[in-house]
């Protein structure tokens, strides 16, 4: 005679199907809190021969192999070692006119070069250099703009010491190198202007801006708290747009309006509050993606928005390029 079958216990199977449900979710959230820590304070980095072929597909490479090129190093935040380099031509020598560009995420100094072409006729010498955790530099942690603008701020102070005639310094950010410009504000009075480039408002605000467009709306907070107790940085604190209040430094925003990974809303939300303090202006190009401002509106047309803004912000004049270019 066979045995019956014990019942199906539908209360034990829900509580087990309950708790691996509960169990997939916080390895998820988990997953969330490492991973995205991780990823982006231990960047993946272009080498230079694969930015320089980028740059060149795209047509932004313009005439950078015939400017004067002077390779250098200066210490940054706690010593570290960040390489840099001049670029110049006989025409900037001697004007006063300096620029300091900071490249994006994953990036090195060779993405400045895209922008080298229209300061340089405006008579800037331009100073590109590898972010912390890119390039040539030795291996640290990322931290998308707070220990970047630390970093940049003993570069400003470099450039003053180094080349003694400085009248006018710009600092020209792309994507993370636009967050490392204006957080460096915090530590300097020395900045006359910046270009802000498709920027975000603060690392808090992109993490969560990220992981709501998936409508993965825990994420952003789990994200918040892997960068916290990793590396101990305060997601909140790298913030542009904290940055800019009560500085009286003009900024240029620039960004795509078919940017996917940075909003234009948060190039919108720096411009309103930056203008509290200074001139400034957004410029919205129509249909450039993240980080392509640039290529799609053309270097004649980022020039003349550079110049005009100098100029409208007082900063510079540019009377003796406009006899010169008519």
């Amino acid at each position: 005679m066979s045995k019956a079958r014990k019942p199906v216990n539908k209360k034990k199977i829900l509580k087990g199907i309950l708790i691996f449900l509960a169990l997939f979710i916080v390895l998820n959230l988990l997953g969330a809190a490492i991973g995205t820590a991780v990823s982006i304070t231990h960047p993946k980095r272009y080498t230079y021969d694969d930015e320089i072929t980028r740059l060149k597909d795209d047509e932004c490479w313009g005439n950078f192999d015939a400017y004067d090129k002077t390779p250098y190093t200066v210490l940054g935040l706690d010593n570290y070692e960040l390489h840099c380099m001049k670029v110049s031509t006989a025409e900037t020598e001697g004007t006063g006119r300096y620029v300091i560009i900071s490249h994006g995420l994953h990036s090195t100094m060779y993405s400045g070069a895209k922008y080298c072409d229209a300061y340089i006729e405006l008579g800037f010498t331009c100073i590109i250099y590898d972010l912390r955790a890119h390039g040539a530099n030795d291996k640290a942690i990322c931290s998308m703009g707070g220990y970047e603008g630390q970093d940049l701020n003993f570069i400003i102070e470099d450039t003053f010491a180094r080349y003694g005639d400085v009248e006018v310094l710009g600092l020209q950010g792309e994507s993370m190198g636009t967050s490392a410009s204006l957080n460096s504000l915090r530590y300097t009075d020395k900045v006359d202007f910046v270009v802000a480039d498709c920027g975000f408002e603060s690392l808090k605000f992109m993490l969560h801006d990220m992981y709501n467009d998936m409508y993965m709306y825990p994420f952003g907070t789990c994200a918040d708290i892997g960068f916290k107790v990793l590396y101990g940085i305060d997601t909140s604190e790298v913030s542009g747009i904290d940055a800019l209040k009560n500085k009286g430094v003009p900024v240029l925003f620039v960004h795509g309006t078919a940017d996917n990974w940075i909003d234009v809303e948060n190039s919108e939300d720096m411009y309103a509050e930056a203008q509290k303090y200074a001139y400034s202006e957004l410029w919205l190009v129509e249909g450039a993606e993240h980080a392509e401002s640039r290529k799609v509106a053309g270097k004649d047309a980022y020039e003349d928005h550079i110049m005009n803004f100098l100029e409208a912000a007082g900063v510079a004049d540019f009377d003796e390029y406009i006899e010169e270019a008519a």
